[in-house]
């Protein structure tokens, strides 16, 4: 399995508003695409940071999302919330505990 890891400075007003376009709007979308094995949105309001957490079945299907322009169009449509740009990093899903 493979993760993408967005990390994100959230603007203070905005949290609740970027968890609920996340829950109402992103995580449905996610489920759509092929590969697609679960996601995670984690925030900090005390900082104002947040991570995104997305685990794909194959790094193919992760880039195949990602080719479709679906990642530019959420991170371009949750920058309303962001204080800062976003980053995103790739890693390969060693050690997973449920």
């Amino acid at each position: 399995m493979y993760a993408r890891v967005i990390q994100f400075p959230l603007k203070p007003e905005s949290i609740t508003e970027a968890i609920n376009y996340f829950q109402d709007t992103v995580g449905p979308a996610l489920k759509e695409l092929d590969g697609f094995k679960n996601s995670r949105m984690l925030t900090n309001s005390t900082t104002n940071r947040g991570l995104m957490v997305t685990i794909w079945a194959s790094e193919t299907q992760r880039q195949a999302a990602e080719s479709s322009g679906f990642l530019t169009n959420i991170l371009k449509q949750m920058g309303t919330y962001f204080d800062g740009p976003p980053t995103v990093d790739y890693y390969e899903v060693n050690v997973q505990v449920a």
